[in-house]
């Protein structure tokens, strides 16, 4: 027959049982302040992280809208004016002057009114509205209001310059109908070095000394106008939302250098 042994009891005096209480107690708490301190501690420093990375990205913001700000200026108040001046003269070149004799003429001019010169968004500015997790790192609900006013600035361009990289496009193919190929891969190698360093124009020097023109028929000259007239209004009419993005650009980042406290 198995025989079932009880477990002993001690029996403890009042005072010595009341003393591990307390001893069990304390323990408790400690362990369970130890866990709570480290909860907040884990929050508060996730919290320090976040607000470092915040003010990281937008002072990355602010430098890359810094760049951004000189580039736009460039191209309203130096490259726009001197595009429109050379379509200008194209026109006035084309309709005034016979083809033949002034070949070096007309070809400056033609060059210089087709280089083109778009305006690119800030990469930073981009990205940061990309990533719904960095743009969440901004806490600061007014500036991701303007940020946001900003962007669909951005995207509107983006939409009116896809646009006019077709008509773009079509003009150069239609350059191609006009001047010489090994004249014109001469031309544009000497834009590209001319427009990488700033904007600029080439000049008599830069024309080859070799047959230019492939044709000197009135009527393709004067189609290739209005494909040149249309290019210029559209440009014309981007000059104000050039204009527009510069002054959100500025507004937004006076608000950013304010609430983030940045140089």
């Amino acid at each position: 027959m198995e025989v079932h042994h009880h477990p002993h009891v001690e029996n403890l005096p009042a005072g010595q049982a009341g003393k591990k209480f307390k001893e069990y107690f304390l323990e408790f708490l400690m362990v369970f302040l130890a866990v709570t301190l480290g909860f907040f501690a884990e929050g508060l420093r996730e919290h320090i992280a976040d607000k470092k990375k915040e003010k990281q990205i937008i002072a990355a913001l602010v430098n890359d809208m810094e760049k951004d700000t000189a580039k736009l200026d460039n191209i309203i108040h130096k490259y726009m004016p001197q595009h429109s001046a050379w379509t200008d003269s194209v026109d006035i070149y084309i309709n005034t002057l016979p083809l033949k004799g002034n070949e070096i003429k007309i070809t400056k001019a033609l060059i210089n009114a087709t280089n083109w010169n778009l305006y690119s968004a800030p990469e930073v500015a981009l990205n940061i509205l990309k990533n719904s997790g960095t743009f969440n790192l901004i806490r600061n609900e007014k500036v991701k209001t303007e940020i946001i006013e900003y962007n669909s600035i951005i995207n509107q361009y983006i939409s009116y310059s896809q646009y006019m990289i077709a008509v773009e496009h079509s003009i150069d193919t239609a350059t191609t109908t006009i001047i010489k190929r090994d004249a014109l891969r001469k031309l544009i190698e000497r834009v590209y070095v001319i427009t990488n360093a700033e904007f600029g124009s080439i000049q008599d020097s830069d024309i080859p000394q070799t047959d230019l023109l492939k044709t000197y028929d009135k009527n393709v000259f004067t189609t290739y106008l209005k494909k040149l007239d249309v290019m210029d209004y559209l440009l014309h009419d981007l000059f104000y939302l050039y204009e527009k993005i510069e002054k959100e650009e500025i507004n937004l980042m006076e608000i950013l250098r304010k609430e983030y406290h940045l140089q």
